[in-house]
C-alpha cells in the first residue's frame, strides 16, 4: 500500500511542533507570484540589490575552480576569506578582532539561525524592535524561543528610544536584535541614539546581536554608526552578523560572516561543522574578492539608492493618504496606509494592507510587501533596489490606485492622523 493511504489511516509519524505551522517566507512566496505571472509588474517587493559585483569577484571564484578547490574547507571560513573580512572590519575602525572572532555562514540568513542555536535555550526570551525583518519571528519560532517586539511607531521614526528599550528588557530576557540600518523601515541610529541605549544595555546582561547586511547604504556624510564605535565596553556582548548579499551585490553566493566574542565564534564553528561543514571553497574567494579591493562600486550605488529614495517620497508628498519617514539607509520605504482603510475600489473594499497589496499587483502592476509580516499591519514595504524609471513608473501606479480610491464611512480599524498602528506592545511568539 502507498504510504499516503497510511497517511489517512493516521499511521505515519507527525512533523516536529515547531515546523507544523511555521509559514513559508512571506517574500519569497511574493516574488513566487510574480514570476508566475505572464503581465508586467513593477517589483518593489524582494530587497535584490540592481547592480552586480566587480570583474575581480568572478575573476577568483572561476579560477579557484581551476584550481580543483572542490574540497573540505575549514569549518570557521577559509584563511583569505577571514583575512579579507578583518581587513574589512579594520577599515571600519574594529581593529580588535582577530581570527578567533571570526566564523562564517551561508548567509547573514543561516548565521541568525545558527546564533539562535548556540545562544538560547527553549523558552529563553529575545527582544527584536518591531518593524522588523520577518525572518527573526520563524528563527525564533524553529528555535523555541519566545521574541518580545515593542512596537517602535511613525512618531518615533520607526526607532528604538532608551524608555521602550528599559521596558522590553524586564524579566528574564537573554538578547537584543537591533539591525541598523533597518529592514523595513530603513530607519538609521545616529551616535548619539546607540549611546542612549548603550546606557540601557550597560545595566541589562543580554547579549546584543547586531545585524549589519545594510550598513553600507547610508545617506549620510558620515559611515553607519555602530554600537562597537560608541559603547566598546559592551564589545564582549556584541555579535557582529554582516553579509556580502547587499553590499556587493551577491545574494546568491550565499556569504555571510560574524565577528564575536571567541567562545560565540567557536561555538558557530563547531555547529557548522555538524551541519554545512564549510563554505564552498569558490564562494570563499569570491567573498574574499569581493571584501578586498575598490569599493567605489557598492558606495556609487548607495547614491543611486537615495535618488530612488527621494523619487518615492517626492511622488508621495502629494498623496494625503500615505504617510512616510524619511529613510536614512538601507534601500526600502515603509510608507503607513492605514488612512486608505474603509475606502472602496468598484465593489471591494480595502480594510486591510493585504487588500491594498493585492489591489496594487491585480490591477495596477505593482508588487508591495504587506506590513504585517514586519509586525506592522498599518504599512507596507517598498524596495527601491531597482531601476530609476521602473521606480517612477510604480510611484505613478501607486498614485493612480490612491486617486482612485472612493471614500467611504469607516466601518472597520482605523489609525487617526498622528496615531499608530494597533500593533501589541508585546508580543510572544513561541
Amino acid at each position: 500500500m502507498f504510504p499516503s493511504a497510511w497517511l489517512r489511516e493516521g499511521v505515519m509519524p507527525d512533523l516536529a511542533t515547531a515546523h507544523r505551522n511555521t509559514p513559508f517566507c512571506p517574500i519569497l512566496e511574493l516574488a513566487g507570484r510574480i514570476q508566475s505571472r505572464d503581465k508586467p509588474v513593477v517589483d518593489f517587493s524582494i530587497g535584490v540589490p540592481n547592480f552586480t559585483p566587480p570583474q575581480r569577484v568572478y575573476d577568483a571564484a572561476i579560477a579557484a575552480i581551476h584550481a580543483d578547490q572542490c574540497r573540505y574547507g575549514p569549518s570557521r571560513g577559509e584563511a583569505g576569506l577571514i583575512a579579507a573580512y578583518l581587513h574589512y572590519l579594520a577599515q571600519l575602525g574594529q581593529d580588535h578582532f582577530g581570527p578567533v572572532n571570526i566564523a562564517v555562514g551561508q548567509g547573514g540568513k543561516h548565521l541568525l539561525y545558527s546564533l539562535f542555536q548556540v545562544l538560547f535555550e527553549p523558552g529563553d526570551t529575545v527582544v527584536i524592535p518591531a518593524p522588523c525583518w520577518p525572518t527573526y519571528f520563524d528563527i525564533a519560532r524553529l528555535s523555541g524561543v519566545a521574541v518580545r517586539t515593542p512596537y517602535c511607531g511613525l512618531h518615533q521614526g520607526y526607532k528604538l528610544d532608551p524608555a521602550t528599550l528599559e521596558a522590553a528588557l524586564r524579566g528574564r530576557v537573554v538578547a537584543l536584535v537591533l539591525n541598523n540600518p533597518s529592514n523595513p523601515t530603513g530607519a538609521l541610529y545616529s551616535q548619539a541614539e546607540l549611546a542612549a541605549l548603550a546606557d540601557v544595555l550597560r545595566r541589562h546582561d543580554v547579549w546584543i546581536i547586531s545585524d549589519d547586511v545594510y550598513q553600507r547604504f547610508v545617506y549620510t556624510d558620515e559611515p553607519c554608526p555602530h554600537l562597537l564605535d560608541v559603547a566598546p565596553d559592551l564589545a564582549s556582548r556584541i555579535i557582529k552578523v554582516d553579509s556580502i548579499s547587499k553590499l556587493y551585490g551577491m545574494p546568491g553566493w550565499r556569504a555571510g560572516l560574524l565577528a564575536a566574542p571567541p567562545e560565540v565564534a567557536e561555538a558557530v564553528t563547531v555547529l557548522n561543522s555538524n551541519s554545512i561543514s564549510n563554505m564552498p571553497p569558490m564562494v570563499a574567494a569570491a567573498a574574499a574578492a569581493a571584501l578586498g579591493g575598490d569599493q567605489g562600486f557598492s558606495q556609487q550605488m548607495t547614491h543611486g539608492y537615495q535618488a530612488r529614495r527621494d523619487i518615492l517620497l517626492t511622488a508621495f508628498d502629494s498623496a494625503p493618504q500615505i504617510r512616510c519617514a524619511r529613510p536614512g539607509g538601507a534601500f526600502y520605504l515603509f510608507p503607513d496606509i492605514s488612512r486608505v482603510f474603509g475606502s472602496m475600489h468598484g465593489k471591494q473594499m480595502i480594510s486591510t494592507d493585504e487588500d491594498l497589496c493585492n489591489l496594487l499587483l491585480e490591477d495596477y502592476g505593482v508588487a508591495a510587501v504587506p506590513g504585517r509580516h514586519f509586525g506592522a499591519p498599518d504599512n507596507i514595504r517598498l524596495s527601491y533596489a531597482i531601476d530609476a524609471d521602473q521606480v517612477k513608473t510604480g510611484a505613478r501606479q501607486i498614485l493612480r490606485c490612491l486617486a482612485e480610491l472612493e471614500e467611504k464611512p469607516r466601518t472597520t480599524r482605523q489609525t487617526q492622523p498622528g496615531s499608530e498602528a494597533r500593533v501589541p506592545v508585546m508580543e510572544v511568539v513561541s
